[in-house]
Parts: structure tokens; C-alpha cells; sequence
């Protein structure tokens, strides 16, 4: 051994001296940060788990690649309490079995990078919520501030100037501007989805007429015929580009990671054709975001300024804090603070609504004798009226305390927004305070507090699974729910009717004859909760609601079976439901948000058929 070191050059030897010094360096400091970290969790009385790795941590987010293959081939046994806890795009996988093995609800992990809270403990939930002393992680938001600093991608008094900014918007009458246009919008879907290929391009339909509807309202741009355009994939690409608006929004969806974490100049010199795809999707989306705000400039600044201030949208009152005024000296807003707005708006906003109206589609073709129910409910509530006489004064809570409401709320129960919402304890701050089962838990500086939706949406102590056998004894679940693929078993989990079962309410609403279950606070939190909540639900829930009402008020959807299988009409059925019960599985991925990725064969059917 030692003759092969002799045999080395200085040079070499030098390099692996060094080599082995920074090994040795960071085993070192890896240690005593580990043996800080736990002192830290010991104090707290909560239950903690080591782990080699900080979830968040760039060590981790680099090794993962090499080391997760290598564990996921080891027994289960030797990593079952560990790697679940670092897999953080497999979270909603997991859904409740992490804190189900722990045998807790609120637990930490301990790393020598840090501490980090999981919780999926309602009481814990409002605590993070509502005490403003938690603040938010922004650092690990900023993947959102590629274009300019967001809401989402802030914390303190600068996220609030956002909010207090843009919260006008979302007003009454806006709503009622988005009920309508969603329905109107919902007609031309409708025509796409009845294309024989359309299941195959489902979540792309659905962003489509997403980003148009938000489009229209938020930023007043974009028409109908920009839909219809959009929708049969003949987008207007304007001279001097190479990619339409919703071709440029959606692929920069799919690479925001890449945009994130590689500097422009580097892209431009790589020579991978995805990379050139990512710069070119970057730079064509803030071309069309700086075009629309120079166009509305011009507009506003055409206008008397005693306009009526009901008719303003969000891209009106960014433009007017970006702007000096009499009552006004100095701008409020930078040009990249409205840019970044702008962005967050188009790609949150759309994106959300376009996986939870794809959800819905699907879980309906799975549950046909749900979507018979809704049917029945939309009948009663809208009669015969037709679509372009719908109003969200007259329609919109009526149909969200019916089934329609129960199928689009247990939808977001099941394929939540986002699997994990984060909060922190300052890192310059005091220890703060939360409160498990009655006893007082000090958190130390610099505590990240991960609130696992998608566990708290399947806790079974709140979330009770529905029963086995579903009508016909054929129907059961269990070929379902025995197959481990199948996690989390969102299909053999969805039960809208648990929202109009009484026996499961610590309170109700109730509106006619109609009552509706309103779920204890903190266990039902697509949307997050408090005073940083999303602004966008109510705008959400709206436009789902109209889709979701003028598609099946008319049509029905089916899952497509294989008549090459040599089954019968029932056996096939049952053979479609479980492949698209496991596309809705393994098909379900997390990275900025949650989608369904892996197309299901369906269609839309008249109901009269």
C-alpha cells in the first residue's frame, strides 16, 4: 500500500492529502453539528429521528441521485425509518403510514444541517398558522422569484406590501366575473375533450383553459378566441417569437428547476437542446409579461383618473403602485416586484386549478355512481336553464353546499395543492412556543416546521376510509388497496359523501334543506390557513365549480376499457378502473406542484346516451 503513495508525484499526493484533509474536515464538523442538533431536540420533549442528511440541505439535494437508488435496494427493514423522511417529492406518496410508523403526530428530525418539526397535528396546524411569530422559509420559495420578488417568495413587511397591494382584487364582484367567464370557457373545452384523443392531452387541455380564464380576469388579456386557438393547439405566435404565451408559461413550468439553479449564461453555452429549451421558454415569458405591463401603462395612463376603480384588475393596481402620483410621490412598487407578481399569478394561479379540475375528471370516471349523484344534484339546483344564464349570486354556493361541492373539496382533500406548507422559527429570533396534546414545546432559532397536508388529509382519525364494497359486491376495493403501487389509494379513499354525513361534523352549515360538513380547523388545509392564506381560494373554487358544473351538467365521462383482455363488461371495467387508479398513483408527480402526469383513457359521453 505504502509503495503505491510512493510511487505517486508530488503533485498527486499533494491533491489527495488535500482530498483527504476535507473529508476528514467535514466528518468532523458533520459530527459536531449532529451532536449540537440533538442537544437542541432533546430540550424540546418532542420525539426525533437522526438523519444523515438535512432534508432542505444542497449536500442532500446533490447526493440524493447516488445514494436513493443504492437504499431502495437494501431490505426494507434497515431503511424504513429513515429514508421515507428524506424522500421529499415522495411525501404525498406516504401520505399519513410516516407518522403512522412513529407513532406520533408531531415529531422532529435531527441532521447535522439542522432541525426540521413535522407535523400533521390539526391543533399544531393553527398553531403554525395563526401565531405570527412563525415566519416563512422564504429562501426555499425563492424558486419562485426567478423573475422578481413574489408574495410567495417573500416574508414580513414585504410580502405584506404584496398582499395589501393585490387583496383588492379579490373581491365579490371579480368573482362574479370569473363564474361567468369559466362557464363560458368550459363550453370550448368541452368540444376539445370530445376529440377521440383527447384524454391523452387532458392536463394540458386543462392548463390551457386555466391560464386563458386567469388571463382574462386578472390581466384582462387574451379572448375566447385565444382558447379556442389554444385549445386545438393553433396558438398565434406573434412575429419576432418562437413560442406562443401558454406554450412559453407551460414550458417553463416543466424547467423552472433548470431556470433556478443555472445561470443564464451558462444556458446559453450549454449545448443541451433542454437547457436552450428552458432559456428560451425564460426569456419569451418575461418578453410577453413586460409586453402586457408596458400596454395596460399606456391604457391607464389614457384614462381620466376618476375611472371607476370596481372595473380595475390586479395588473391595474400593480401598474398604479409602480407608478408616481399626486397622492403618491414615489413609486410603491419596483419594475421587478411587478414582474414578479405577475409571474407568481399566471403560474400559481392557473397551474393550481388545472390539476384540481384534471383530479376531479378522473376520480369521476372511477366513481360513476358519484358522478351520477352530482348530476342529479346539478339538475335540481341549475333545472333546465341554460349555461349563459348561471350566476355566482344565484348559483355558486347553492352548488358548493351540494355534491359538486363535496367532489371538488374531497378532490383537493385527496391531491392537495401542495403535499407540505413550510414556516420557521427566525433564525435571529426568540424560541417559540407550540402546544402538543396540552404540553409546551420550545422550538429553537432556525427550526424549519413542515406541515404535511397530505398526511393531515388522511388522518384516520379525522378521515375516516370509506366502506369496503361500493354497490355491486363486485366492486370491492381490495385489489386496490392490497397493491402497495397503489399509495396513497387516493381512488379507493375518495368519498364526497363524507361532506354531507352528519355523523362526522363538529359543525355544520346549513343552507335549505341542505347540510354540509365543515371540518374542525387544521384538518382540511388545501389552501393553507390565517392571515398568509392563499389568496387565490375563493378565485379557485369559483372557476372549478363552473367548469366543473357546465361539463357534467350535460356530459358524462367513462373510463375507456380494453376489449383486447378477453373480459367480460364488467371484469373489463373493473380491470380500467384499477390501471387508472395506479395512473393516479404512480402517475402523480410533486415538484412545484402536484399534478397528475400519466394520461387515463376516458371520454365524455352525452347523458342522454
Amino acid at each position: 500500500m505504502f509503495g503505491v503513495f510512493a510511487g505517486m508525484s508530488q503533485p498527486a499526493f499533494f491533491c489527495l492529502q488535500i482530498l483527504c484533509i476535507g473529508f476528514l474536515s467535514l466528518g468532523v464538523w458533520s459530527l459536531v453539528g449532529l451532536i449540537r442538533n440533538v442537544r437542541l431536540a432533546q430540550s424540546t420533549r418532542l420525539p426525533f429521528v437522526i438523519l444523515p442528511f438535512l432534508l432542505l440541505g444542497a449536500p442532500w439535494q446533490l447526493a440524493q441521485f447516488i445514494i436513493v437508488p443504492i437504499a431502495k435496494s437494501l431490505p426494507e427493514r434497515l431503511t424504513q425509518n429513515w429514508l421515507p423522511l428524506l424522500l421529499f417529492h415522495e411525501f404525498w406518496h406516504s401520505g399519513y403510514e410516516l407518522f403512522e410508523r412513529l407513532k406520533t403526530d408531531t415529531f422532529l428530525t435531527v441532521s447535522p444541517g439542522g432541525l426540521i418539526l413535522h407535523t400533521c397535528d390539526p391543533d399544531v396546524n393553527v398553531q403554525l398558522f395563526r401565531d405570527g411569530q412563525f415566519g416563512k422559509p422564504a429562501e426555499l420559495m425563492s424558486i419562485l422569484n426567478i423573475f422578481g420578488p413574489t408574495i410567495t417568495g417573500t416574508d414580513g413587511p414585504e410580502s405584506r406590501l404584496y398582499r395589501r397591494i393585490t387583496g383588492p382584487f379579490f373581491s365579490e364582484s371579480t368573482f362574479r366575473r370569473v363564474f361567468v367567464q369559466s362557464t363560458s370557457g368550459a363550453k370550448l373545452l368541452l368540444v376539445a375533450l370530445l376529440r377521440p384523443d383527447a384524454y391523452q392531452q387532458l392536463r394540458t387541455l386543462s392548463a390551457r383553459l386555466s391560464l386563458n380564464t386567469l388571463s382574462q380576469m386578472v390581466f384582462s388579456y387574451q379572448t375566447n378566441f385565444d382558447l379556442v386557438q389554444a385549445l386545438a393547439f393553433e396558438d398565434n405566435i406573434p412575429d419576432g417569437k418562437t413560442l406562443s404565451y401558454s406554450q412559453a408559461l407551460h414550458g417553463l413550468v416543466e424547467t423552472m428547476g433548470t431556470i433556478f439553479l443555472m445561470p443564464r449564461w451558462m444556458l446559453r453555452l450549454s449545448p443541451f437542446r433542454s437547457h436552450r429549451r428552458a432559456l428560451a421558454c425564460y426569456s419569451e415569458l418575461g418578453s410577453y409579461m413586460d409586453q402586457i405591463k408596458q400596454a395596460r401603462k399606456i391604457i391607464l395612463s389614457e384614462k381620466p383618473t376618476d375611472r371607476d376603480s370596481s372595473n380595475e384588475d390586479l395588473l391595474d393596481l400593480l401598474i398604479q403602485a409602480g407608478a408616481s402620483s399626486g397622492v403618491q410621490a414615489s413609486p410603491v412598487l419596483t419594475n421587478a416586484q411587478i414582474i414578479g407578481q405577475i409571474f407568481l399569478f399566471m403560474f400559481a394561479g392557473h397551474e393550481a386549478n388545472a390539476n384540481v379540475l384534471v383530479s376531479i375528471i378522473l376520480l369521476l370516471a372511477c366513481h360513476p355512481e358519484v358522478q351520477n349523484a352530482m348530476q342529479r344534484d346539478l339538475d335540481c339546483v341549475l333545472g333546465q336553464t341554460c349555461s349563459d344564464t348561471w350566476s355566482y349570486d344565484e348559483h355558486y354556493s347553492a352548488l358548493m353546499h351540494t355534491t359538486v361541492g363535496a367532489v371538488i373539496n374531497e378532490s383537493l382533500r385527496l391531491f392537495t395543492v401542495i403535499p407540505v406548507l413550510p414556516k420557521h422559527v427566525p433564525p435571529n429570533g426568540p424560541w417559540l412556543s407550540i402546544t402538543v396534546k396540552g404540553q409546551l414545546h420550545l422550538l429553537p432559532p432556525n427550526t424549519i416546521a413542515l406541515i404535511n397536508t397530505s398526511a393531515t388529509h388522511r388522518h384516520p382519525k379525522y378521515w375516516h376510509k370509506p366502506p369496503e364494497i361500493i354497490g355491486q359486491s363486485k366492486r370491492s376495493w381490495s385489489d386496490i388497496r392490497n397493491d402497495p403501487r397503489q399509495r396513497p389509494y387516493a381512488v379507493a379513499d375518495f368519498d364526497p359523501l363524507r361532506w354531507m354525513d352528519m355523523r362526522n361534523a363538529d359543525d355544520v352549515t346549513e343552507t335549505g334543506s341542505a347540510k354540509f360538513l365543515k371540518p374542525r380547523a387544521g384538518t382540511f388545509i388545501p389552501f393553507s390557513e390565517g392571515s398568509r392564506g392563499c389568496l387565490g381560494r375563493r378565485f379557485a373554487l369559483v372557476q372549478v365549480c363552473a367548469v366543473v358544473a357546465t361539463l357534467f351538467k350535460t356530459h358524462s365521462v367513462e373510463l375507456v376499457t380494453d376489449t383486447g383482455l378477453g373480459l367480460d363488461g364488467e371484469e373489463a371495467w373493473l380491470e380500467a378502473r384499477r390501471r387508472a387508479a395506479l395512473a393516479l398513483s404512480e402517475g402523480t408527480k410533486f415538484d412545484t406542484s402536484l399534478r397528475v402526469v400519466q394520461a387515463v383513457p376516458i371520454r365524455f359521453v352525452p347523458r342522454n346516451r
